[in-house]
């Protein structure tokens, strides 16, 4: 069994999708907080994973771009 090196098209199709969920992420970082300190509390907690997950795309979304500025069509 080889792997296969994903090509430009698989790349720039992950890219888009990572920058999707990019927007998607910081709408929610965006939202205020509620008034009941409760369900803040469960929103505090939520933008943290949020950060977390915004962090890890970041990282991917820079090796994907790295490995398209070595390809060459």
């Amino acid at each position: 069994m080889t792997d296969k090196a994903p090509d430009r098209k698989q790349l720039e199709k992950r890219r888009a999708e990572i920058l999707a969920q990019l927007d998607r992420i910081q709408d929610d970082l965006r939202l205020k907080l509620d008034r009941d300190p409760e369900e803040q509390a469960i929103q505090v907690e939520h933008n943290e994973v949020y950060i977390t997950i915004d962090r890890s795309l970041r990282r991917e979304l820079s090796a994907i771009e790295e490995k398209l500025t070595s390809i060459t069509d």
